[in-house]
């Protein structure tokens, strides 16, 4: 009896040394990056001294000595050298004056060709007083799925424009402004006349 109580002791206190000698083999990592100021953005532990990572995966943050238990012979050192490490931050925005001002425009953003935006500037010609400015945005060129016959170096030129109101039309980046006036056509080019043209 004696006997079998201790082979009986002697297989649990093994089983349960053996799972604790394993838990000290740990992963080997495929970068280890250290020597600069480390944010984790974790309240318990905000700043770290290293982080060994495997693949797309962080294996351990904290210490130096620490990480460099996962380090080995094929693992990449990445010394910061001072520099700040923070985790990948994907930030939504929206500029809520130029949000606001888009509601005032005219909103060209889902206008898939050069026709839908001249059909837009016609339909608000038609409630727009003469003096009265007409501004429009959003409009991008290459997610039209036709192009303009006539264009200048990868851009529509303003004729089409030009006949469904009597404007004066320039670009700042991507928005139309226009401005209703009665005056006779053709004219020449005013100086501040940026919108792609024939001569």
């Amino acid at each position: 009896m004696p006997l079998r109580i201790s082979l009986f002791l002697g297989a649990i206190i093994t089983s349960l040394l053996f799972p604790s000698c394993q838990g000290t083999v740990k992963e080997s990592a495929t970068m280890l990056i250290y020597g600069g100021n480390i944010y984790t953005v974790d309240v318990t532990q905000p700043m770290v001294e290293a982080v060994a990572v495997k693949g797309n995966t962080i294996l351990f943050a904290g210490s130096l000595a620490e990480a460099e238990q996962y380090k080995s012979d094929q693992t990449q050192l990445l010394d910061l050298e001072g520099k700040t490490m923070t985790p990948g931050l994907i930030e939504g925005h929206g500029h809520f004056m130029g949000l606001g001002y888009n509601e005032l425009n005219l909103d060209l953003s889902n206008t898939s060709s050069y026709q839908e935006i001249i059909d837009a500037v016609a339909e608000r010609v038609k409630t727009t007083a003469p003096g009265e400015w007409i501004t429009g945005r959003g409009w991008h060129q290459s997610k039209w799925k036709e192009m303009p016959s006539e264009m200048i170096n990868g851009f529509q030129t303003h004729d089409l424009l030009s006949e469904v109101s009597r404007t004066i039309l320039f670009t700042l980046g991507m928005p139309v402004v226009m401005q209703v006036l009665p005056m006779p056509r053709p004219w020449k080019s005013p100086v501040y006349w940026n919108y792609p043209r024939k001569e």
